[in-house]
């Protein structure tokens, strides 16, 4: 009878040591752990400071009790702003269904407040039940376009939502949502997703979806990729296929994919956006041929695109600076044969300036003309 009774005295101490006090932070959060109090713990959700919060969800999402999950669905949710984003950065990692469930329910919910940021933080917790949740949310057509996106993003490249991402793909009204589809299949090489990303390519009314389809195809090796790439960059109509093309050959140190960028670099194109991308991809190829092409359009680049001002102001137009990035112990050399070629005519004056000033900066001899605007200085 004493033993029953000491014991029951020590359970109503043990129980009255967990009662939680009305203020945490971390430094009592690590005792409440060293001593196994999750009322404690749980407490911290409720603070202001969202550090404490955060930290509170950490702990209790590495301990292995149901009452810890219970504590983080709880307070996951929040009155004022929907839910918890301190409590959300707590448990991301997380490969529990109880804890990632609870959450997955709030972000379900259309009218959820800063949904787009909630589908963000539910993409960083690869439990099961999250990633269900996400795809529900990129299947759900009367969603927001960003919201779709992102959820799609998240499950992207999946191949257990591979039948989502083509239907997606192939006959969702969403550009945007499109889009996404076409680059969570890319990479993947079967047959189902590479037919699905040749006939977007083909066929999609939106170009940056057929951009992203080509590279898909890239990707995947699809025989014809080379191809089809090569065409796109000189011959769609969509500057946004035109530069995806270009930046599917991005690093590239293959002989026939730089031929390919050198007609692209020698013939006119109207986009800033487009010649800013294959200057971006010229600089990255290690092969010699591609600094080779920097340096040999520098003159078609100076007659064709600076004639109002000097590369610095107009967009699309730095192929100087693009060579001396990629080969400066050359750029004497190229720069020496650019201003022979532009003094002798045919250039503007912002053109001839440009590349003398520049042929000064790598040692040259050169006459820099003074052009309207510039009268008294030097090109910036």
């Amino acid at each position: 009878m004493r033993r029953l009774l000491a014991s029951l005295v020590a359970a109503v101490l043990l129980a009255a040591c967990d009662v939680p006090p009305r203020f945490v932070d971390t430094k009592d959060i690590d005792m409440a752990l060293a001593r196994g109090s999750i009322a404690t713990i749980c407490k911290g959700l409720e603070m202001k400071d969202p550090d404490t919060r955060r930290y509170a969800a950490e702990k209790l999402e590495d301990m292995d009790d149901e009452r810890a999950a219970e504590c983080i669905c709880d307070n996951i949710a929040d009155e004022r702003d929907g839910w918890d984003a301190a409590i959300a950065e707590g448990i991301k990692g997380t490969t529990r269904d109880e804890i990632a469930r609870c959450f997955a329910e709030l972000v379900e919910k259309p009218d959820l407040p800063q949904r787009t940021e909630a589908v963000v933080a539910l993409s960083n917790i690869p439990a099961p039940a999250a990633r269900e949740a996400l795809a529900a949310i990129a299947a759900d057509r009367s969603a927001d376009s960003e919201v779709r996106a992102r959820a799609l993003a998240a499950i992207g490249h999946d191949p257990a939502r591979k039948d989502l991402l083509i239907e997606i793909l192939q006959g969702d009204p969403d550009a945007a949502a499109r889009l996404a589809a076409a680059e969570g299949l890319t990479g993947m090489k079967d047959e189902a997703a590479v037919a699905a990303l040749r006939k977007a390519f083909e066929s999609d009314e939106d170009g940056a979806v057929r951009g992203q389809a080509l590279i898909g195809l890239k990707r995947a090796g699809a025989p014809d990729a080379d191809d089809l790439l090569c065409k796109a960059m000189m011959e769609d109509p969509s500057a946004d296929v035109r530069a995806r093309a270009v930046l599917a050959y991005k690093g590239t140190k293959r002989d026939e994919a730089v031929a390919c960028l050198r007609k692209r670099a020698l013939t006119y194109e109207e986009s800033p956006a487009v010649r800013d991308e294959l200057l971006t991809v010229l600089k990255s190829s290690p092969n010699k041929k591609a600094a080779q092409v920097l340096c040999d359009a520098i003159p078609f680049w100076m007659k064709s695109y600076v004639i109002e001002d000097i590369p610095d102001k107009v967009p699309g137009t730095g192929i100087i600076k693009a060579q001396n990035d990629r080969d400066w112990k050359n750029s004497y050399a190229c720069l020496q044969k650019a201003y022979r070629k532009v003094r002798g005519g045919g250039y503007s004056c912002f053109a001839r300036m440009y590349v003398a000033w520049w042929f000064r900066q790598v040692g040259g001899q050169a006459f820099v003309p003074k052009c309207p605007g510039y009268e008294g200085k030097a090109a910036e």
